[in-house]
């Protein structure tokens, strides 16, 4: 048999053709050691191009193949052509039609929109601080979302637009920020600021600002599982404001048996948190403040402000749930603290810190804390759980800890851990949220994982460098966790 073929494609007419192909200009030189399968692919993609050339893209999927001269006998697709074809015979096809799908390169994490969510308290300084971005600073062009059922309007003003179906658009600022409401389902009124956008709309950073007493984890998870979304904007974090002079109280405040005090909650989901109205509290007190957030979130930065003057740097692009940017920062490492929350800081904060240009420094310098928000901490005993004593089982409070191991991980061990996690007995506690960095063993990449709640995803980060030690770090935030219980869970997944 001879080794090249030139065959001729003859499309069924039933098939009904929506353009004009002449089959033959355009015959198929192929093989006779190839497979029938391999002359489908080559006819479907000769195919899609000549029709995208004709300027109506389709798709060819073919389901059936022969030889024209024996039109009863359907051909194997693994058959070598070969065993059908000699020289310039023709094939017929026939298949199904449709629309080419254009194929669009996702875009990468850093290219997306971030979205930032802001909660806190009524009184904490929300308000004031939306105020700013929208009026004030002129660093970004930001979009805030502002919950229909929020504490106040940002200013009645401002409010007074034509209704969209599901989003309320408002004035444009002249620093080129903008503001709307969400009414209803978020998703879909993200998709239409996402749709304004598009149409040419410069939009630096989405900010959702949710009511006083409103619980993150909905918004989070809307993100984590909506990839319509998350193919043009990404969640950067949640910042939580706290009104440093009643935080205290509002920790302090009763609850019902089996509920969580919001403030905690609040503060347990932060990736960063605003301290503001420090001029109302002494140095001492602010110390005592952050000590306290401490107990309860060790690995959020503690950003201090007065007046809710923050830098926005501060405040957006801090890809605190990219999994991918947690090989970049110290997962495991409480951020350095702010001189504002340090000894030897001077004075109260009362008179002097009240001036609005020390206001506009506390916030808007930049340089307080670690600048990543990840710095190395001075002997935090992560180990042992923040806010828990040693020989405390269970910590019936709102708290975080992490643990550090050196080794490979067993990848069955592994899987078999974390749908045990899925499933956490009531009297091991609550986990609230997980953030690891995972040395799998046989697996040349680092592999991250992020839960908040009930949803979770994993991605492979850098990959190892050669001689890099393969350290594996997980950090917890939760409500009563039995720490012992998941420490000897996570140590026991390793390769002995």
């Amino acid at each position: 048999m001879a080794d090249e073929l030139n065959l001729t494609v003859w499309f069924h007419p039933s098939m009904q053709l929506p353009v004009k192909i002449d089959p033959e200009a355009h015959p198929f030189k192929v093989s006779a050691t190839n497979t029938v399968v391999e002359l489908m692919d080559k006819c479907e993609e000769f195919f899609e191009k000549k029709t995208a050339e004709l300027g109506t893209p389709l798709e060819l999927q073919i389901n059936v193949l022969w030889n024209i001269k024996d039109h009863k006998k359907a051909l194997n697709p693994n058959d070598k052509l070969g065993m059908h074809f000699a020289g310039t015979d023709s094939f017929g096809v026939y298949g199904d039609i449709q629309p080419a799908v254009v194929k669009v390169a996702p875009r990468a994490e850093e290219d997306k929109v971030p979205v930032t969510i802001l909660t806190g308290f009524l009184g904490s300084g929300k308000t004031t601080l939306l105020n700013y971005i929208l009026q004030e600073q002129k660093e970004k062009k930001i979009a805030i979302i502002e919950n229909e059922f929020g504490e106040i309007s940002i200013d009645d003003a401002l409010l007074k637009q034509e209704k969209m179906n599901m989003a309320e658009k408002i004035v444009v600022m002249d620093n080129g920020c903008m503001c709307c409401t969400i009414r209803g389902d978020l998703a879909k009124g993200l998709q239409e600021i996402i749709a304004d956008i598009k149409k040419g709309g410069t939009i630096d950073a989405i900010l959702i600002e949710t009511t006083g007493m409103a619980d993150p984890v909905p918004i989070v998870r809307t993100f984590m599982s909506s990839p319509e979304i998350t193919a043009d904007l990404r969640l950067d974090a949640v910042i939580t404001m706290a009104d440093a002079k009643h935080l205290t109280g509002r920790l302090d405040d009763q609850v019902e048996e089996g509920k969580v005090n919001e403030a905690y909650q609040q503060i347990a989901f932060a990736d960063k948190i605003i301290l503001n109205k420090l001029d109302l509290i002494t140095t001492e007190e602010a110390i005592a403040v952050k000590d306290r957030i401490r107990e309860i979130n060790a690995f959020a930065k503690v950003i201090p402000a007065i007046k809710s003057r923050v830098r926005m740097s501060e405040i957006f692009d801090i890809r605190a749930h990219d999994m991918c940017n947690f090989v970049n920062v110290e997962l495991d490492k409480e951020p350095e603290a702010a001189p504002e929350f340090s000894q030897g800081h001077g004075g109260g904060h009362e008179g002097s810190h009240g001036e609005e240009e020390h206001g506009g420094g506390h916030g808007g310098d930049g340089g307080h804390g670690s600048g990543s928000g990840h710095g190395p901490a001075a002997g935090t005993g992560h180990g042992q759980g923040h806010g828990a004593k040693e020989d405390s089982r269970h910590d019936t409070r709102v708290n975080s800890f992490s643990i550090v191991k050196e080794g490979e991980i067993i990848p069955r061990k592994l899987s078999m851990w974390m749908q045990m996690l899925g499933q956490l007995p009531a009297e091991k506690g609550t986990i609230f949220r997980i953030k690891a960095i995972l040395a799998v063993k046989d697996h040349p990449f680092k592999h991250v994982f992020h839960a908040v709640m009930d949803v979770s995803d994993e991605d492979d980060a850098a990959a190892w460098e050669e001689g890099e030690k393969r350290v594996s770090k997980i950090v917890f935030i939760g409500k009563a966790m039995d720490q012992p219980f998941l420490r000897r869970g996570f140590e026991a997944i390793f390769e002995e």
